[in-house]
């Protein structure tokens, strides 16, 4: 199936991306922390959202959450059941720690808790690789061998801030899985911070990563 897939970047007070791949079948989002004019525009053009998928429940990947279901209503939420406390808690999700400011989820959410989902003519295999919350997940579409990280690699750093669910032993073993996926070298990885790379070199910058 022929698809594109769209970035969004927004540096309001950190630089972030937001994706949407879209096709003739259908449109998806991958997390949400902004809902900007150009973002509007572009989904109000390609005419409808199908999903949003959010690889965890902290606050600048759930902010805009609300704002794209209330103009997309038929458009489904997904995240892993184990994040779902983040989705209401404002201690959990860092939104009141990091802008003193409540963000919350009122749209409906569904819960997967798979390794693998079917979804609008997509194989999207989900990787768990906890450390930043308990239910980190990235998505793999095999179709168009792309990878949707979290915080979990940003080019030449990966995330280390203590949130209220950081773990250490948990981070270690998450690095050493990811560095061993089964991805090709040309595999597309799209990172919440920072521009699209592949996996190749992602493994060869990134000095957390190419240590023997």
């Amino acid at each position: 199936m022929k698809a594109e897939i769209k970035t969004f970047i927004n540096s309001e007070i950190f630089s972030c991306n937001c994706y949407v791949i879209h096709s003739e079948k259908c449109n998806i989002v991958i997390d949400s922390w902004f809902y900007d004019w150009t973002f509007k525009e572009y989904l109000q053009e390609i005419g409808w959202v199908d999903a949003i998928f959010l690889t965890h429940g902290h606050g600048d990947h759930i902010r805009a959450v609300d704002e794209i279901i209330n103009d997309y209503p038929k458009a489904k939420v997904y995240i892993h059941i184990q994040d779902k406390a983040l989705l209401n808690d404002t201690e959990l999700n860092c939104s009141f720690l990091v802008w003193r400011k409540a963000i919350q989820i009122k749209s409906q959410v569904n819960f997967f808790d798979e390794w693998e989902l079917s979804v609008w003519w997509f194989n999207v295999k989900i990787i768990h690789l906890p450390w930043h919350t308990d239910w980190c997940s990235m998505f793999y579409f095999e179709e168009l061998n792309s990878l949707f990280l979290w915080d979990v690699v940003m080019w030449d750093t990966v995330w280390t801030l203590r949130t209220p669910t950081w773990d250490l032993n948990k981070m270690q073993a998450s690095l050493w899985k990811f560095k061993h996926l089964w991805l090709t070298n040309e595999t597309q990885c799209y990172p919440w911070h920072w521009e699209k790379m592949s996996y190749w070199e992602i493994l060869r910058i990134n000095p957390f990563l190419n240590m023997r």
